[in-house]
């Protein structure tokens, strides 16, 4: 497993200088295949003019290349929750397989075709508990559009969290809220507040409130070098829809509180600074 510092030093670095790495496993390998494949398709798009379908592969959970057996070729296949399955119309799809197809022909990549298909929850043992719960609507959470049948492996105060990153942060910022504002003039928290932008449903790592204000901090992951131009088209929606201000957490900063401090500190001073 590698440590935060290789981790930090990963997402600084392109598709390209990852895959030329020494002893990577194929699973490895395939997984980067993938990831950049769909990266280059986004920036692509975007460059292109065609914001409104990047966007769309913001939706994109996971993209997994497979071998196909009677076609004798490698496919890749994305993968997104049912409720967006509407979005990537025969239209779109074709588009961005014709995307994809393209980045992996001039990047060498040995992807063949490109499909859609709906991410398999995770489930444990107490599924049937967990299922009559949501269907009686007893069981509530932070993340609404999700049904989590499983119980999450990240949750502080009754909210869950997709990753160690934004559980960090989290309670960073919730020591921030206590510790260093007056009671009556300090900060909300609303990890993963799921909500609806123009054309389409996105979440948030973090939604915070601070003076009259809202603004929106994205948590870096280890993978996401390659999707900068997707996050500025990101970025511009959610500010059309009224959200002041819109910053992001790099993996180095969560590695190190004192850097991930003096980062959250200089996001609420924006974020109240914002006219």
């Amino acid at each position: 497993m590698r440590d935060s510092a290789g981790r930090a030093g990963q997402a600084n670095k392109s598709y390209d200088e990852l895959l030329g790495a020494p002893n990577l496993s194929d699973e490895e390998r395939k997984y980067l295949r993938a990831e950049a494949t769909l990266g280059h398709a986004a920036a692509l798009l975007v460059l292109r003019g065609e914001k409104e379908l990047a966007g769309i592969l913001l939706e994109v959970k996971s993209a997994t290349i497979e071998w196909d057996d009677q076609a004798r070729e490698e496919d890749l296949w994305l993968e997104v929750a049912p409720e967006h399955q509407s979005l990537f119309t025969e239209e779109k799809l074709t588009r961005i397989r014709e995307t994809c197809q393209e980045v992996s022909r001039r990047r060498d990549y040995g992807i063949a075709w490109v499909g859609l298909r709906e991410t398999l929850p995770s489930v444990g043992p107490q599924w049937r508990d967990h299922v009559r719960q949501y269907i009686s609507g007893k069981q509530q959470s932070n993340q609404g559009r999700l049904v989590r049948v499983e119980e999450p492996r990240f949750v502080e105060d009754h909210l869950a969290f997709t990753n160690e990153g934004e559980l960090i942060v989290y309670r960073a910022l919730k020591k921030i809220q206590e510790k260093d504002f007056p009671r009556d003039d300090t900060i909300g928290i609303f990890p993963l507040a799921g909500g609806r932008v123009l054309g389409r449903t996105w979440e948030p790592d973090v939604l915070v409130t601070y003076r009259n204000r809202a603004g929106v901090l994205e948590i870096d992951g280890p993978h996401h070098t390659g999707r900068r131009a997707l996050d500025t088209s990101r970025e511009h929606l959610l500010r059309d829809v009224g959200i002041a201000f819109v910053d992001r957490i790099t993996v180095e900063a969560i590695s190190n509180p004192v850097e991930l401090n003096g980062s959250l500190h200089r996001f609420i001073k924006r974020l109240g600074d914002t006219k």
